[in-house]
Parts: structure tokens; sequence; C-alpha cells
């Protein structure tokens, strides 16, 4: 049996209630596609293919791969699709084309902690391929992504997915039901993609900058986080134009007031002079 390979993050979710209730809050219908990232020895996998979905599945560990193929050798290239790559660098769209998928996937997974914000980078790239998504996270990074303005936990990262996804933390995932044991506790995160974002901007990337620098200067005012952003804005203009006190943090801002803020620069109607 292959042996968890610690470089890559490996920990295994075993307790068989926990993984009922993901597959129950998940409810892939039979005949569904659904998209796992990091199966490991398969035992999502099997609950996912229990309920009747078609399984992708993409795992990195080449011990892994042999071991799910043989687990899962019927159902191979029936409603078992596995391929032994990288998810980051995987080609989504051409999988699809190739499967023959018609619409939008679920994506359900135990994902390794260690690269959680690189796949969720991709997955907003991808998000047009997705019904759903289910992740189980670190607990805390869950908590960062549903924080409310003004608390310890509200962050870029916050604004950044929430911007992207509705999401929701559907139930807390005990150290105890992974093998190894962590050092850390889970929780089952639940993303859905937004046809439209919550906010309007006129320039996504000067927006996420914006957010960027105000929570890379965490307890420093707005304004001399845009001063040093913005050198050439007339900040009392911009303060008068947005309604949004400057003396203020940037942990306390709503993500419609960087939108406004965003928008304000990005129209050009508060340069000095």
């Amino acid at each position: 049996m292959a042996r968890r390979k610690r470089k890559l993050g490996q920990v295994f979710l075993v307790d068989q209630n926990v993984l009922r209730r993901i597959v129950e809050a998940a409810a892939p219908q039979k005949g569904e596609w659904v998209v796992e990232i990091g199966p490991g020895r398969g035992h999502l996998t099997e609950h996912l293919l229990g309920a009747g979905a078609r399984v992708v599945a993409f795992e990195v560990d080449p011990r892994l791969v042999l071991e799910l193929r043989d687990r899962f050798a019927l159902l191979l290239g029936d409603r078992f699709f596995l391929y032994d790559r990288d998810y980051l660098k995987v080609d989504l769209a051409g999988v699809f084309r190739e499967l023959g998928i018609p619409g939008k996937a679920k994506l359900i997974a135990n994902i390794p902690y260690y690269i959680t914000t690189p796949i969720l980078e991709k997955l907003i790239e991808e998000r047009p391929f997705y019904s759903d998504i289910y992740l189980t996270v670190q607990r805390e990074v869950a908590e960062r992504i549903t924080a409310r303005p003004g608390t310890s936990e509200y962050g870029s990262l916050t604004i950044f997915v929430s911007y992207h996804f509705e999401p929701e933390i559907l139930f807390h995932i005990s150290p105890r039901s992974f093998r190894p044991v962590p050092k850390v506790s889970s929780s089952l995160l639940h993303l859905r993609p937004r046809p439209v974002p919550p906010v309007q901007v006129q320039d996504e990337a000067l927006f996420f900058r914006i957010v960027r620098a105000a929570f890379g200067g965490r307890r420093k005012m707005l304004r001399t986080v845009l001063r040093n952003l913005f050198p050439d804005t007339d900040l009392d203009r911009l303060e008068k134009a947005t309604g949004i006190a400057l003396d203020r943090r940037g942990e306390t801002l709503s993500m419609e007031e960087f939108a406004r803020l965003a928008n304000a620069r990005a129209k050009g109607n508060c340069p000095k002079g």
C-alpha cells in the first residue's frame, strides 16, 4: 500500500460519517459529473461513485494513482476517469472536451492545504466550468473567507473570494477525522460561483490593488495607504467624492466601500491641483 508523502502534504480524510455528510451536502446526482482534486486513496471517491456520479480525478502521486486504478478498476473509463496530473497545471477545458462533458460539473474535494491559495486562484479562473464547489479546507482559511468587516479574520482573501463566489461554511471537521491526525481543524466550504460580482467596478485590477494595499498596511489609516499608492491624488477630494472617511482603517471597509474608492480613482476626477 502506498505510504503518505510528506512533501505532498497528504492527509487523508477517513471518517466515514464525515465523508457521508460531505456527499449528502454536495448531493451529486446519478450520472452527474464531479471533479475531485487529490483523491488520495479514494475514500471520498468511493462515496461519490456510490452516489452514482461520474468522477474526474486528478492525482499527482504515482503510487496513489496505481492504488486508485486497482481499487476502481471496474469503473475506469466508465464512471471513473483518473488523470495522473497536477491539477494546478491541468487544462480543464481540454479535459472537458476530451470527456465530452456538455455543461457544468461539481467540484468536491479534500484538497492539500499547503496549496489552498493556488487552487482558489485557479478555481476563480475556471468558475464557468462549475455549478458548485465543495472544499475541505483548514478551518482558519474558511473563517477568513467568510469573515465580516471589522473582524480579525477579515482580509484581502475575504474580498478576493467573495467577489467571485458566494461562500458558506457548511460544517466543521475534527482533526481526528484524518490520518495522520493534523494539528488543525477543518471545514467544509461551499463556494457558489456568482453570475455577476456583488459590486460593480470599472477597473478590477485597480480595485484589487487597493484592497491588497489596504490590508497589507493593516492598522494603517486609509489616508496613509492611499497616499503611498496614489501620490498624484487629492485625497480630500477623494474623501468627499466617496463619502468614506480616510482616517478609517482598511479592515473596517466593506467590499462596496472598496468599490467606491476604486471607481472614484478610476474616473480620474480627484487629481491634485
